[in-house]
């Protein structure tokens, strides 16, 4: 994996030089593989240290939210807020559907060296342990069965009913606009005028709630929302905390601009697809945009920390809703662009639908692959959906 990272500066430079779409976004996706590898492993440096998958799992999500807090500036600014309304809803969809979903899936089915537990044969695989356990031929991974994972269900919970929160929001204000705009009550005042007061104190509102669950994730419930302590010795960091911080915010860095150059080819490389926009915008630029954190959640799901995968899918899901979404109809304001919370009402029903899936799956605080394909499923259903939207649907209640 380490030799992927060759992929890095011959992605710059394709790009500098001019090769084309199709190289630009294969070195440089390529190039994420290993970088996720080591922001996943500043994160579990962090989690030992500050002895928190929680605020590991939090301050990971924040980091990756940043380049998308930054991107969303430069296309506010540049007047696009049908983009903008697109790429977070697809940052939340992809986080609580397609990252939690593989999370579960693939922890639900690999295991550790050291777990004993019944195991599934597999190709290369020999039997080794008792009631027929077979390893992969290096020893490092197992296929495993009656393999059922477990997390804090009450930062799950509280995550969610945020989640809830930030819907309750944005259907509200979207419900608000159709009805009042069907009854001409506002007349020449102007119905846009309107939707933008709602939905900036709306925005003050959802950004306070966000100070105050990160209060409560942080001081007055700190034991409360930490994974339970399953006996063992806890584990050392190798590094210190700052340095493992300055490690994240780097590899951060190189991300975000990974994710520049994939975003500025990817037009070039759907074009001749004829896909439509709304499908680039949900589906296609969360996926390209967060594959650090998408690897990084699954990864931790499979060496048994569940609680980190979960912090890092719903926790990302939960800081994108609530702050990242208000924010931005904050700066539109700030910089004179008519960013609002209508996000139309297919956009704000699929949102509401695919958190109380989630919500069903988690609220148990445990994990098996079935819940993690049934997630990925609903992701693909919805993928489905926008592929076939035509470019002409807008991203406002008409």
């Amino acid at each position: 994996m380490n030799l992927m990272l060759v992929c890095l500066p011959l992605g710059f430079t394709a790009f500098w030089l001019e090769w084309g779409p199709v190289p630009v976004f294969g070195l440089n996706f390529l190039a994420l593989v290993p970088l996720a590898k080591i922001l996943g492993d500043a994160t579990e440096e962090l989690a030992a240290g500050l002895q928190s998958d929680v605020l590991a799992g939090l301050l990971n999500a924040t980091f990756g939210n940043a380049v998308e807090m930054v991107m969303m500036v430069q296309t506010l600014r540049a007047g696009k807020t049908d983009v903008v309304k697109a790429t977070l809803l697809g940052s939340v969809l992809s986080n609580v559907l397609l990252v939690l979903g593989m999370s579960f899936f693939f922890g639900g089915i690999l295991g550790q060296k050291k777990q004993r537990t019944t195991v599934l044969a597999g190709l290369g695989l020999k039997d080794e342990e008792p009631h027929g356990s077979y390893k992969s031929a290096d020893g490092s991974r197992e296929f495993v069965a009656e393999k059922v994972q477990s997390f804090s269900a009450m930062t799950a919970l509280v995550n969610t009913s945020m989640l809830l929160l930030a819907c309750l929001v944005l259907s509200l204000v979207t419900i608000f606009y159709q009805e009042a705009s069907n009854e001409s009550i506002y007349g020449e005042i102007g119905m846009d005028s309107v939707i933008l007061g709602v939905s900036r104190v709306c925005s003050i509102i959802m950004m306070i709630s966000y100070v105050a669950y990160i209060f409560f994730q942080l001081v007055t419930h700190r034991q409360a929302m930490s994974e339970e302590d399953d006996g063992g010795e806890p584990e050392e960091p190798t590094i210190s905390i700052r340095m493992s911080l300055v490690v994240m915010l780097l590899v951060t860095c190189v991300v975000a601009f990974c994710s520049d150059l994939l975003i500025q080819s990817l037009d070039g490389v759907v074009e001749k697809a004829h896909i439509s926009e709304h499908f680039i915008g949900i589906i296609l630029l969360p996926i390209v945009g967060n594959a650090c954190e998408h690897a990084s959640a699954v990864r931790f799901s499979i060496m048994d920390k569940p609680g980190l995968a979960v912090g890092i899918a719903v926790g990302s899901s939960t800081q994108i809703a609530m702050f990242v979404v208000p924010f931005s109809v904050m700066c539109g304001w700030a910089i004179g662009q008519p960013m609002d919370l209508d996000f139309g009402s297919l956009n704000t029903t699929v949102l509401m639908v695919s958190i109380i899936v989630v919500l069903s799956i988690i609220v148990d605080g445990q994990a098996n692959w079935l819940q993690g394909y049934l997630l990925i499923s609903a992701y693909a259903i919805i993928a489905v959906l926008y592929f076939w939207m035509p470019d002409a649907t807008s991203f406002r209640s008409e």
